[in-house]
Parts: structure tokens; sequence; C-alpha cells
């Protein structure tokens, strides 16, 4: 190795040791083969400027058993072959899945998507492709999920829906452009208050917005989809519209946007097993998580079984899990059932990843600061590397662990 390749390398090596997120399975001899295979990465690369072929990430499959890898492994497998660095190396850690993907990935401005979750509007497509899920009542007995996408765009993203107030507070926790499709009164009034970054389809469709009242062939439904279940999106019009309108499309440099990723440590206590965890959001919706030995992840599933994504057939799936309880009520003669529920300040809840389950705390200073979550000691909470599903949930409930 000549002189100047090494001092590449320990530059390159510095970056990811400054990452909060490189203990990612050191332990193991999978561990051992990813890092020969960045310290390879980065001592073959070469010099001039990385380009990222479009075709790596458009080809990501959702999931990728059982390390759960698609951000990293394609493309590997001609290694040799790529002289010239046509692939470039994966040499940073994702703050919001603490998985290596590529660097000019790990920069980019995350989406924060409304997904509509009624029964009729199922299956949704993209949704086995974020990397953030949180889901919440929107109104009456019915949850919203708010998808948070940075690793991948996905090409088709919905059905897309409307959005409340509280919504947006999940955007800040990630610096992410928020979109949405129409508003409640108050939503529409904390976008104007906070000044979020955002994209709406009430105002967008034709362009940034389509209109497809389809079911995928898959599901055996030759029947439509009503109107308001019928928007969608994707990466091609969100990239093309951010990028004519000059939108800031880096994430910010506050660490807190994302997660701290790695090993528990020995002495955290868990509360006990967690390899059925059921969250019983209303009378008539529960959702529930089934721990998988084999691949150490939670499979989602809803009322009708199975979570699963429109475009790729493939349930969903993610390492973890947090639940954070917080107050909500029904808004006082609001007739479409609308609720306030609270995201600032702080709360108590659960982390649930590896089968076990752990007592947690979160804290958020204001609509627009990022949430912040440690242990019941302080300490800074620890992820298993890979996707999350965050439930807001009410505190009064009570979640089954089996």
């Amino acid at each position: 190795m000549t002189k100047e390749k090494f001092e590449a390398f320990w530059k390159k090596a510095l970056e990811v040791i400054k990452m909060r997120v490189f203990l990612i399975a050191f332990g193991s001899s999978l561990g051992v083969v990813l890092i020969v295979f960045l310290i390879f990465a980065i001592t073959s690369s070469g010099g001039g400027e990385e380009r990222l072929p479009a075709k790596v990430f458009e080809e990501l499959p959702a999931f990728t058993p059982p390390e759960d890898l698609g951000h990293f492994d394609e493309g590997y497998e001609d290694e040799e072959e790529n002289e010239e660095d046509e692939i470039p190396p994966y040499h940073t850690f994702s703050l919001l899945t603490g998985l290596l993907i590529h660097e000019d990935y790990a920069a980019r401005r995350p989406l924060a998507v409304v997904v509509n979750n009624i029964r009729s509007s199922h299956p949704q497509s993209g949704i086995a492709s974020a990397d953030i899920v949180y889901e919440v009542l929107s109104e009456g007995d019915v949850t919203r999920l708010i998808a948070i996408f940075q690793s991948y765009f996905p090409e088709k993203i919905g059905s897309i829906r409307s959005a409340r107030d509280y919504f947006i507070d999940f955007a800040f926790n990630h610096d992410a452009v928020f979109v949405f499709h129409g508003a409640s009164p108050s939503g529409h009034g904390r976008i104007r208050s906070t000044g979020v970054t955002n994209l709406d389809g009430g105002q967008l469709e034709g362009s940034v917005f389509w209109r497809d009242r389809s079911f995928p062939a898959w599901t055996g439904n030759k029947g439509q989809r009503s109107r308001e279940h019928s928007s969608f999106t994707g990466r091609e019009q969100i990239e093309a519209h951010m990028d004519a309108r000059e939108m800031r499309t880096t994430i910010g440099e506050n660490p807190a946007y994302g997660f701290y990723f790695g090993e528990l440590a020995e002495e955290m206590e868990s509360l006990g097993e967690a390899k059925r965890v059921v969250v019983p959001f209303s009378r008539n919706y529960t959702r529930t998580f089934i721990f998988c030995e084999e691949y150490g992840h939670y499979l989602v599933e809803n009322n009708a079984g199975a979570h699963r994504d429109a475009e790729t057939e493939e349930q969903v799936a993610v390492k973890n899990i947090l639940i954070r309880h917080t107050r909500m009520n029904v808004i006082a003669g609001d007739v479409e059932g609308r609720r306030n529920v609270n995201t600032v300040g702080t709360g108590t809840g659960y982390l649930i990843t590896g089968g076990e389950h752990y007592a947690v705390l979160w804290e958020k200073a204001s609509h627009t600061a990022p949430t912040i979550w440690t242990f019941e000691d302080g300490t800074p909470l620890t992820l298993t590397p890979g996707r999350t599903w965050v439930c807001v949930f009410q505190h009064t409930g009570t979640v089954q662990f089996e």
C-alpha cells in the first residue's frame, strides 16, 4: 500500500469511527467479513469523483435476510471486476438504520410521508422500504402511518392521506421533508407556524402526486379504491420538484436526527420476553409484531394478518419496536373524532428488540426539536441495526408482551 493510500485509508477509517453507529455485529463472523469488505473497498478506491449508479438502489430488495443488508450487498459480487471503481465503496453508516450505505445517501434529507392505513386502502406501496415508521391514531379507531424514507426512495409511495398537527412533529424528529395530501385545520396551522418543508398533494396533484384507483393484481381485488384512498407519489417526481424549487436536500448535522446503534450493555436489564407484542390502538384496531428467531426481526401484522407491501408483496419486517406513551384525547365537538396528541415534554415507553423488552424514556423540547430517547438510567438508547417501528400509544393503554 502506498503512503497516499495508507493516509487515505485512515482518513476514511476515522470518518467511520466518528459515526455513532459503528458497532454493527463486530463480534460475529459476519462482522469480520463486513470489516474486510469495508477495508478493501476503501483501500482499493482510486482517484476521481465517486458516482453511484442509480440501478444499485433501484434494484434493492426491501428486505434481505438474514442481516437486512440490502443497502450494502448489491454490487459487491463483481468487486474484483470493477477496477475503475464503477461501483463505489459503501463506507458510511445510516443515521436511521445503522446499516452500511453509500455516503451520498447517508447525507440525503429524509422524507416523512403520511400513509393511509384504513383497511380499504391496503396494501400500501413502498411501506416495506421505510427506515422508520411512526404509527398513531388519527380519528375514530383508525391509525395513520408516517413513513420515514432515507436509505431508499421507492418509485411509488402511498396511498397518501391528510396531515394532523402532531404528524409534523415526527418529520422534525429527522429533519425530513413532510409529504401529505391535505390537512386538518390544526395541521395547516402547524405547517405554517413551524415552516416545515413540505409537499402537499392538494396543491401538487398532477405533477408530484398522481391518482391510481387500482389494486395490485396479486391481491385478487378487481374493484377500485375510493378517490380519497388513491393519491400516490414517488422518487422521480419528488426529486424533480425539490430540484426545481431548490429545496435543501441534505440532512442537518444534529446527530439526534438519527439513533445510536450497537449492542446493548450487558448490565442492561430486560423486563422480560417479547416474542409476540400486541399494541391495541383502539377497540377495533390492533397492531401485532411476531419475533422471528432465525433472522432476529419482527414480522409486522395488522388486523387482516401479514402487513404486506403492494409493490413487492413482502411482509414488513423491523429489528426494533419503540412504544412511546403519551397523552391524547378526542377534541371536544370535533365531528370527525380528531385527537389532541401530546408530542412535547417527557414520557415513558419500551424498546423491543431481540425478543426482549426494556423500559425507556423520551423527551421532546418543542414541536420542531428532535425526540431524545434514553434508557431509564439516562444512557442513550441503543438500537439493533435495522428498521424501526414507533407506536405512539395512549398512556392509559396496555401493551401485551408474550
